[in-house]
């Protein structure tokens, strides 16, 4: 009698068995990151305003292109899902500093939909890093042990 081993508690903790949306969900959040980088680039004069009476010009120039270059890098690795919590771990800073510093000085309001968005993402980044990249991942097809056919 060929009984099936019980997984281990690894196992049926691991990411793979995820269900398929929270891949989409996934995908959705790195495209959205991605999208917010580009635009982060071109309309950072708005970002120059915000900070103009604060910092010098050449340290929020620099401020800009890292935190442009974070999102839309770590953006594509979360959609793709490759290295998914180290690219999650360095969205924390920016989203953190947008939903706590930027978007309270337009007010704490309903209509200040960008931090309503800021606090969602962060709840997102969140969810993802406890329950990890999922099953249609470059993290889940390459870094994850894989098991021999005969114990599949």
């Amino acid at each position: 009698m060929n009984v099936a081993p019980k997984p281990n508690h690894l196992e049926r903790l691991n990411s793979a068995s995820n269900p398929r949306w929270m891949d989409a969900l996934r995908f959705l959040l790195g495209l959205f990151l991605f999208v917010k980088g580009i635009l982060f680039l071109e309309h950072n004069s708005d970002v120059f305003y915000l900070f103009s009476s604060s910092q010098r010009l050449v340290s929020m120039e620099k401020a800009l292109l890292f935190t442009s270059m974070f999102h839309i890098v770590g953006g594509l690795m979360i959609a793709i899902g490759c290295l998914t919590r180290f690219a999650i771990l360095c969205q924390f800073p920016i989203v953190i500093t947008a939903m706590l510093v930027v978007n309270p000085q337009r007010g704490v309001r309903l209509e200040n939909t960008e931090l309503w968005l800021s606090i969602l993402i962060t709840g997102l980044l969140v969810f993802f890093m406890i329950v990890g990249p999922g099953r249609y991942s470059v993290d889940n097809k390459i870094f994850r042990p894989q098991l021999p056919a005969s114990e599949h």
